[in-house]
């Protein structure tokens, strides 16, 4: 027995020292979401899903109201909707000495929607299956339990740097959370890929999405919890013309269920979709990061004059 035992973990070693050494080569290039585990407790976030991730630069609000802390904490509509899982995920985030925080949280259709029979089935959220539900574990370098329970990609492509790609966008998370993707900004490719982006949320993510008035609450839930620690900052990013439409469809009263969350629980609210048609989009439903980075810093502007006004 014990010398069966020991050929076991003598042929048994190498797998796991090479294991090792590719998870600890696991970086910004790896995948959209490890880097957000492998950080320290944060004291401001940036929340919401994939227009979040990609659209809002902690590093340029930060350099405006002169902090450091920024993180985006942002996933993607299936991961991060406003709910149990992504809230429990983000309590775990924050560090809970922080006092003077600020917190993004921003809006948008999906994050208040669910594909659900009945949308207020919490049982039934799609979250429940998500890389967030799946991580438990939020704050360590390297994360092993991430790796090893949510990576989706062959263990070998952590070998090589530009690994992970999405579509046709190459892709880099940076160590603030901020999702960067480098696309081809061609306008006849942009323009032919928004149009089939918003065919294709037309016909096969918009007839089985219903708005959530359970996702509603936890959105309430959210925002009373981050107020303990700091400033909270409603937001609804800009979006293509032809996205929009698909968002007014799902939630048409989205603005106004903003502005009550803003009027009730003293908390700014910051629409920018006026400013649809001003701003480059990689596919119609999230920001070209050189727009995005004139967004971030209009954010950030405006709050600092929140700040200076309060």
């Amino acid at each position: 027995m014990k010398q069966f035992l020991f050929k076991t973990l003598l042929f048994s070693a190498p797998v796991f020292i090479v294991g090792g050494i590719l998870f600890l080569l696991a970086d910004g290039y790896s995948d959209p979401f490890y880097i957000r585990f492998t950080t320290p407790p944060q004291s401001s976030l940036i929340l919401g899903t994939s227009r979040a991730a990609q659209g809002v630069q902690p590093q340029v609000i930060n350099a405006v109201l002169g902090r450091h802390d920024l993180f985006n904490y942002s996933f993607t509509r299936g991961n991060s909707p406003y709910g149990p899982i992504y809230l429990n995920s983000i309590k775990k985030k924050l560090n809970p000495d922080t006092k003077n925080g600020i917190f993004i949280i921003t809006v948008d259709a999906f994050s208040l929607a669910s594909d659900a029979k009945n949308p207020n089935d919490i049982s039934s959220f799609e979250e429940e299956s998500s890389i967030l539900a799946a991580t438990k574990y939020v704050n360590t370098n390297p994360n092993i339990s991430y790796l090893i329970s949510a990576y989706d990609q062959q263990y070998i492509k952590l070998l090589w740097k530009n690994k992970y790609v999405l579509g046709n966008k190459n892709m880099l998370l940076h160590n603030d959370g901020w999702l960067e993707l480098t696309v081809d900004m061609n306008a006849e490719i942009i323009r032919e890929g928004t149009k089939s982006k918003a065919l294709d949320y037309k016909l096969n993510v918009l007839p089985f999405y219903k708005y959530s008035s359970l996702r509603y609450q936890y959105l309430i839930e959210t925002v009373q919890y981050l107020k303990r620690f700091g400033k909270v900052y409603l937001v609804r990013l800009p979006i293509d013309p032809q996205m929009m439409a698909i968002d007014n469809a799902l939630v048409p009263d989205l603005d106004k269920l903003a502005q009550q969350i803003s009027n009730k629980y003293n908390v700014p609210y910051l629409n920018l979709t006026p400013q649809n048609g001003q701003w480059q989009y990689i596919d119609g439903n999230h920001l070209y990061k050189d727009s995005g980075k004139a967004v971030s810093k209009e954010i950030a502007e405006w709050i600092l004059k929140q700040q200076t006004q309060s």
